[in-house]
């Protein structure tokens, strides 16, 4: 089974339990009142395309109402969205509806899945952070990283859990294991996670380097918290100043307390004062970061 494959089974195990001769769809949540739109009335809408990733597509369907489709999605992100904004006052997106569609006749090889997930949500005016960060003054990034770090203290506050991994017990869905072939998780505890990072970085790895990269992995000790997993000015809506929504809960789950730094540092290009500001919004821990820099040379 593909990373894909086996994500959206975790998500939704009843989907291989039994599969169809006929693509239908499988409803993970369906908010009170919303009516479903099927994959033929998506694509009947015309759909504006927002943004295209690797095996994804986000669009606008209406004016009030953004869908997110491909067989990279994952329905894990829905139940992330639903399981913050019922826990927290952070701005998540409101979902309207989630449902996996399939499965359909083609290679999973070439595609990853033979199911497409479809994720329908509220479209949040507004514009990402990382095209407004620099017209910002300092006042301006200053009340904005102090609204930040106070969403993720409410983010903290949500009762701690026993595992590393997605909601409700569900598997890692961060990059750093897309190429294990043992375990994605849930882990019960960090030297279980620790060891999964080790053995996939060994596999992808030239030469005798298991005892160096366990080493560092085992150098401190962590708690667990509940963490976005990518913030990143992209993912950040503001409004009139305000953070309107925080997007993209696809890698959020429960990890080591500094997951958050080194995710939100990993792919920072230190052009902008940004990073300098991450500094105040987020627990900084360096010398984790170059152990995960190391890790994604070889894992990403």
């Amino acid at each position: 089974m593909t990373p894909i494959a086996a994500l959206q089974a975790a998500a939704m195990p009843e989907l291989y339990d039994s599969m169809p001769a006929t693509p239908k769809i499988n409803v993970l949540y369906l908010a009170p009142g919303q009516e479903l739109i099927s994959p033929e009335q998506v694509e009947a809408s015309d759909p504006e395309v927002i943004a295209t990733g690797a095996g994804t597509q986000l669009a606008k369907i209406s004016p009030t109402m953004l869908v997110k489709y491909g067989t990279h999605a994952s329905l894990i992100e829905a139940k992330t969205m639903l399981f913050v904004a019922e826990r927290t006052p952070i701005p998540v997106p409101k979902l309207y509806a989630a449902y996996a569609y399939g499965p359909l006749n083609r290679d999973v090889d070439d595609f990853g899945s033979v199911f497409d997930t479809y994720i329908f949500m509220e479209f949040i005016e507004g514009e990402d952070l990382e095209k407004s960060w620099e017209r910002c003054n300092t006042i301006e990034k200053q009340q904005l990283s102090a609204e930040l770090k106070k969403h993720l203290t409410e983010l903290r506050s949500i009762p701690k859990a026993n595992y590393i991994g997605s909601v409700h017990g569900g598997p890692v869905t961060d990059i750093i294991l897309e190429w294990s072939t043992t375990s994605k998780g849930p882990f019960t505890s960090e030297e279980d996670f620790n060891a999964t990072i080790a053995d996939t970085f060994v596999s992808k790895s030239k030469g005798h380097v298991g005892p160096f990269i366990r080493g560092m992995l085992n150098a401190h000790k962590h708690g667990i918290v509940f963490t976005h997993g990518d913030l990143r000015p992209a993912n950040i809506i503001i409004k009139d100043g305000r953070v309107a929504a925080i997007l993209d809960w696809e890698m959020a789950g429960w990890y080591p307390d500094y997951w958050e730094f080194v995710k939100a540092i990993y792919l920072e290009g230190f052009t902008t004062d940004w990073a300098t500001h991450i500094l105040d919004i987020i627990t900084p821990y360096f010398c984790e970061q170059l152990i995960h820099s190391k890790l994604m040379s070889v894992l990403w």
